[in-house]
């Protein structure tokens, strides 16, 4: 899964910028009209280049939880999308009530679809869509680990 995110920046002329994002996890580099970025000395460094042909050092700081970093360019810190609110953390978060009810194994069932619920609310898909998906992979989770109480009973006892 392979998302591509718009960057917006003032002084680098009509360079196409955009943050890929690769993976579940959410691996990000920097692409510059469609070919990678330079990386620079530092981790998550990248090396841009104004029209006028100076540089700029731009750090990718990752958030909370979230697959889209902040942008450092030269101490100046720039969002690339605003920030999930509370609310879509607890919605994306639902699955991990299956800690309380079903420990280790209910944690990363749960942790799993906190992800993946975190990846489709920073998809492209209509709102509507992305809710409709979030709930459903909160209910399979819970559906995944009641067959596994049901079938394989002897790794929660």
């Amino acid at each position: 899964m392979v998302s591509h995110y718009p960057i917006r920046l003032s002084g680098f002329g009509k360079q196409k910028i955009e943050l890929e994002v690769t993976g579940l996890l959410g691996k990000t580099k920097i692409i510059v009209d469609d070919l990678p970025a330079e990386r620079g000395n530092k981790k998550d460094e990248y090396i841009l280049y104004r029209p006028d042909g100076s540089q700029a050092s731009v750090f990718l700081q990752g958030m909370f939880f979230d697959i889209i970093p902040k942008l450092i360019i030269n101490g100046e810190t720039f969002e690339i999308l605003p920030p999930l609110k509370w609310h879509q953390y607890v919605f994306a978060g639902l699955g991990l009530f299956l800690i309380f009810y079903g420990g280790g194994v209910g944690g990363i069932l749960g942790m799993i679809s906190f992800i993946i619920n975190i990846r489709l609310l920073r998809s492209f898909l209509s709102s509507g869509l992305r809710n409709l998906l979030i709930l459903f992979v909160n209910v399979f989770a819970f559906f995944i680990f009641n067959l596994l109480v049901k079938y394989f009973p002897i790794i929660f006892f």
